[in-house]
């Protein structure tokens, strides 16, 4: 510390990053690209393991065989119902739980949240109700008295979601199945939960809260009659055919919360003992000697990538990615089907069965192995550690910034009139006559980091607002006054410059002017860089890819004497501004998932997008907690409006 406070040390250090900040951040944000990406290749990253030995998935000894009860006779039964009838076929579930000797119950849910759009009964706008029943059956362990429980689920697709998600009757064919099969044995230490949600994520959300004893203002359950202890474990089932080509893994979660990795271990190694081709992000790994050639680096980083894409949205990719928030480790098995030939669902339930018995071995809740991690393959991965030196480079260019405007605020040069520069003319080359020392101005910066911060506290509360001011009044739908609003909220915001017409020091203090927009500067980008940091304790993906395109654009501007330097300055800053992100972002996926895209369209298409996905991060904030619209209001916003008060100085 001694060091640290040492005038000639400080002025040393302070030296060397007011020479060497640009070209030093230039090369950590290189660095930290090129580093993010090197870890795909496979000596760079890790061979997956088990941490929790009990796990024991090369000891259990799987028995399934769906002769006694046909999956695909079940399937294509429950199939033929529900395209019968779109609403949950309630008494038809609980007959086929019933008929195995499984306790059966059923939960009624309704969801009113302040963003449903209306219906017009009578002369009055009531707002819509959605309303769902789930139903789950309980198989009581013989050994234990109910304190520990492992749930399997299908989520419910009528013939119209199953067009958008994907059909599921095999899936629930399979469950009942291995119901009977287990239902059969007398070697479970753990109650098992068989469950068909209604309403995907809603419905879920319901019965978790229900299970979990957690009161909701906008989730409304029945009595819970059937109860078991802590969940230990969740699998989520999605079959739709009768031959797989592939198991695919799901792990993402809400808000880019991950499974425990020895789960996801314990799925990959049971499908390759069963001879299944496992896949993650729809992507086969490829053989061990091909990873180190060029066309396997590009898939296992293509696989890296699309799991950070879908790790940064903060969107669960499947029910199970609700149980995550709770502490409850879960994954989602998707099939994708074979178009000529493939496994059975022998296979897969053996695959199942596997799972099930491994998690019933389990002593304690998973706490071991990572949560923190990004997967190239199914059997590597990138923890923690190796991850966050990349990241930290990155933040390095905000850091570097930062300390030089800080450094600069406070030695600023010196504005001369005509006639003390005649008379200096001979001290030119003396740097006391060129540079002036000032106070740092933090009575005019202060107030425009609080205005700054307030506009992102209103962005954040505007979409109540406006639904309860304005739904009824303008007609329009949950979707459309959600998105004006926040859109109108945010272009108020940036016409702070000129609404306040505030300068923040007199036109002739030349030297005081530049000592602010600096000093401004400076809080902007360390202010960056901690908010950065803090997203990536939770969500690395995001931070890092919010990293790559906003520090460089914001370690460059500041502003300009010319007009058009400073329209240029105000473009690079519209275009990190997070509603303009958004919308690149899906204006990119879109264009590179269209076969043969149209510009008219493509942009039609990405507006509406942008419209839902601002309108569903606002409704997953109430319903589940997901914190993407408040980083994105109440973190990122008033970090944005920093730089752009600093560009109109």
């Amino acid at each position: 510390m001694g060091l640290m406070t040492d005038p000639k040390t400080q002025a040393t250090l302070s030296a060397l990053i007011s020479r060497f900040y640009k070209i030093g951040s230039v090369l950590c944000y290189l660095a930290g690209i090129a580093y993010m990406l090197a870890l795909a290749y496979p000596t760079l990253n890790a061979g997956t393991y088990f941490s929790e030995n009990a796990l024991l998935p090369g000891l259990v000894d799987r028995e399934y065989s769906d002769a006694s009860y046909n999956v695909d006779q079940r399937a294509e039964a429950y199939k033929k119902v529900i395209d019968s009838d779109d609403r949950m076929p309630v008494e038809y579930l609980k007959a086929m739980f019933t008929e195995i000797g499984l306790d059966t119950y059923t939960q009624n849910f309704t969801i009113n949240h302040p963003f449903l759009d209306t219906d017009i009964i009578g002369k009055e706008r009531v707002p819509k109700v959605i309303q769902g029943t789930n139903v789950y059956a309980i198989l009581r362990a013989p050994r234990i008295a109910g304190t520990e429980a492992i749930v399997m689920m299908v989520p419910y697709r009528n013939s119209q979601t199953a067009q958008e998600y994907g059909h599921t009757h095999y899936g629930l064919g399979l469950m009942l199945s291995l119901a009977k099969f287990f239902h059969t044995k007398t070697y479970w230490s753990k109650d098992i939960i068989f469950l068909v949600v209604d309403e995907e994520e809603m419905g879920m959300q319901a019965w978790l809260e229900a299970y979990q004893g957690i009161p909701s203002d906008y989730i409304k359950s029945s009595i819970m009659h059937g109860r078991s202890g802590a969940i230990m474990g969740a699998i989520n089932l999605e079959v739709g055919s009768s031959r797989v080509k592939s198991l695919d893994l799901v792990t993402e979660g809400i808000n880019g919360h991950l499974p425990n990795l020895d789960l996801v271990n314990l799925a990959v190694r049971l499908c390759g003992k069963e001879g299944v081709q496992v896949s993650f992000q729809n992507q086969v790994d490829t053989s061990g000697s091909q990873r180190m050639r060029r066309e396997g680096f590009q898939k296992s980083a293509k696989t890296m990538l699309l799991n950070m894409a879908h790790q940064a949205t903060g969107q669960p990719r499947g029910i199970h990615g609700l149980f995550l928030q709770y502490h409850i480790e879960a994954i989602t098995i998707k099939s994708y089907p074979a178009l000529t030939s493939g496994k059975s669902m022998l296979v897969v339930g053996r695959v199942l069965e596997g799972t099930i018995r491994s998690l019933n071995n389990l002593l304690e809740r998973l706490h071991q192995s990572f949560f923190f991690y990004v997967l190239p393959n199914c059997d590597r991965y990138v923890s923690i550690g190796l991850y966050m030196p990349p990241f930290g480079l990155l933040m390095m260019v905000p850091i570097l910034n930062g300390l030089a405007m800080w450094i600069k605020s406070g030695i600023v040069p010196k504005i001369e009139s005509p006639k003390e520069s005649k008379e200096t003319d001979t001290d030119k080359n003396d740097q006391d006559s060129t540079e002036d020392f000032v106070p740092r101005p933090f009575s005019s910066v202060i107030p425009l980091l609080i205005g700054a911060s307030m506009t992102g506290a209103l962005l954040y509360i505007s979409p109540e607002m406006f639904m309860t001011r304005f739904h009824q009044t303008f007609k329009l739908t949950s979707e459309e006054v959600v998105s004006l609003g926040v859109m109108a909220i945010f272009t108020a915001g940036a016409m702070f410059p000129y609404m306040s017409r505030r300068q923040m020091s007199t036109p002739t203090d030349g030297s005081q002017v530049v000592a602010e927009w600096k000093l401004l500067k400076s809080f902007a980008l360390i202010w960056q860089a901690v908010i950065l940091s803090a997203i990536c304790m939770s969500n690395f993906s995001l931070a890092f890819f919010i990293s790559i395109v906003v520090v460089p654009i914001s370690a460059v501007v500041q502003p300009a004497s010319r007009s058009l330097l400073r329209l240029l300055n105000a473009f690079l800053l519209l275009i990190i501004s997070p509603p303009v992100l958004l919308f690149i972002f899906l204006m990119v996926y879109n264009a590179a998932m269209a076969t043969d895209p149209h510009l008219g369209d493509l942009f039609m298409m990405t507006f509406k997008m942008s419209q839902h996905a601002l309108y569903q991060a606002v409704v997953d904030g109430y319903l589940y907690g997901n914190l993407s619209f408040c980083i994105a209001t109440v973190v990122m916003i008033p970090n944005w409006l920093m730089f752009w008060l600093v560009i109109w100085k």
